[in-house]
């Protein structure tokens, strides 16, 4: 494939509780050194985790920024082959470098909705650590990223057009589109300011599969009990609990909803 998600991140408050949480439940391991952290200085413990082929990036929250899903990233075959379908189709994106110290890459762009993603290319100087190996198989692994938009059709074109992402069969519909770079999805669903309080456009939930569902499903209850504050949030609660809990439920990819200890919604599934 011409493209592939290789990068997610979130910007928290809590990295020692997160990191916990997913490498615990998820198996994911360190692969790069160092992050800013709460003091904004320069710590060597602190790195981005991954499942082998998805990085993980648990940033320190600053203020002005949202806590939650940020942006995600792509690896490219051509960069430049990138920069002439958007001059061509798309000249309103924007693209930036991204600052020295980003492990993953070298460019920042967005969709035509805004959401952003860092955009690299093996050989660029950005690229590093652990985002220079081949990665590894594990039976848990980050397979979809979901993003919410008033026009999912018109993103899916974009993603189609620029990064080659394909259809994947037997989920899209005429609301929503699923694609994929031929193992990790791109899922693109509407969003509907009535159906929730705090619904919007942008960056929804990231979903993994797992190798047993009530296997994984019972290590979320024991990281609970064993480390309280790395427990996941019940999402079914408040008056438009369960009216989340449904809208989580209702992405093709999800058999179990639940959500990180910041409340980052996730989904699980089965292999």
């Amino acid at each position: 494939m011409f493209a592939k998600i290789r990068h997610v991140a979130i910007y928290t408050e809590n990295y020692d509780r997160m990191a916990k949480f997913y490498q615990s439940i998820f198996g994911m391991k360190k692969i790069t050194s160092g992050m800013t952290d709460e003091t904004g200085s320069y710590n060597p413990n602190r790195g981005h985790i991954s499942d082998g082929v998805i990085g993980l990036a648990l940033l320190q929250r600053q203020p002005g920024f949202q806590a939650g899903l940020d942006h995600f990233g792509l690896e490219v075959d051509d960069v430049q082959t990138v920069l002439d379908r958007l001059k061509q189709s798309y000249p309103n994106i924007k693209v930036a470098r991204s600052q020295e110290h980003v492990p993953f890459a070298g460019l920042r762009t967005h969709d035509p909705a805004g959401n952003q993603f860092d955009l690299s290319q093996k050989g660029m100087a950005n690229v590093r650590e652990g985002y220079l190996q081949e990665g590894w198989d594990q039976p848990r692994w980050l397979n979809h990223i979901a993003i919410r938009a008033s026009d999912p059709a018109h993103l899916a074109r974009f993603y189609r057009e620029v990064y080659e992402l394909t259809k994947l069969e037997g989920f899209s519909d005429n609301n929503s589109f699923y694609l994929t770079d031929g193992r990790v999805c791109l899922v693109l669903r509407p969003f509907d300011m009535t159906s929730h309080r705090g619904l919007r456009e942008g960056l929804d939930h990231i979903g993994f599969k797992v190798e047993n569902l009530e296997r994984a499903r019972k290590d979320l209850e024991e990281i609970g009990k064993s480390f309280p504050l790395s427990a996941p949030r019940k999402i079914e609660v408040g008056r438009d609990g369960p009216t989340r809990q449904k809208n989580l439920e209702d992405c093709k990819m999800c058999s179990h909803a639940t959500s990180d200890p910041d409340g980052v919604l996730l989904d699980l599934a089965a292999e």
